[in-house]
């Protein structure tokens, strides 16, 4: 019995402090309609996490970063669903693509048992939104708006379940000094924080090519 209990908790310390690439959704939403190279790419730019406490859940986060690499890949593959002229591709490519020089950005979705929890986007929420840039500066987020989880949603970001919530975070991206653009970032860090627990994601690896 001590043995199991020791198995278990091993189990818990990864599912809290691990941070992976998301890729059980992978094998699931590779059918007829989604194409392998979107997939492969979503993957490549998101983290999960989740925290646990005896034994349930109390918060889990799916985070995709959208940087150039990612909002290239989304646009082509709604572009190849629709069929959408290069002329309209552009167009939307400005609708969608809040990921200016001066932004950086990510949708992600949170999981929380106690919805009235779940409550990111409000002014008021019980939780802090934080993304570390390159040289290890806090900064607060300049919105967070909820996401409606449309049919295309849930079979473009195949990890969004209608239990849950979705939401788009946007952090400014400060011009470094005599510069003339932003820098956009190589491994950024998203902080989570609240009563419930706190989590980071790390996107070590990724390029924002």
């Amino acid at each position: 019995m001590k043995r199991l209990r020791i198995v278990l908790t091993v189990f818990l310390l990864v599912g809290v402090f691990g941070c992976s690439h998301v890729k059980e959704y992978i094998e699931i939403a590779k059918n007829d309609t989604i194409s392998g190279e979107y997939l492969d790419v979503l993957n490549r730019n998101t983290r999960e996490k989740t925290v646990y406490s005896e034994f349930e859940t109390n918060i889990r986060i799916v985070a995709t970063w959208k940087n150039r690499e990612f909002m290239d890949a989304y646009l082509s593959e709604y572009s190849r669903l629709y069929l959408v002229t290069p002329e309209d591709k552009e167009r939307r490519r400005d609708l969608l693509s809040d990921t200016s020089p001066g932004f950086v950005e990510f949708v992600f979705y949170a999981y929380i048992p106690d919805k009235d929890s779940n409550d990111f986007s409000k002014s008021d929420s019980i939780w802090k939104v934080f993304y570390y840039n390159e040289d290890g500066k806090k900064l607060e987020p300049v919105d967070i708006r909820e996401i409606e989880s449309t049919p295309l949603v849930a079979t473009l970001f195949p990890y969004v379940k209608s239990y849950g919530k979705f939401y788009n975070v946007r952090f400014p991206n400060p011009i470094p000094p005599g510069g003339n653009a932003a820098v956009p970032p190589e491994e950024p860090e998203l902080v989570f924080a609240g009563v419930l627990g706190k989590l980071s994601l790390e996107w070590a690896g990724a390029k924002n090519r």
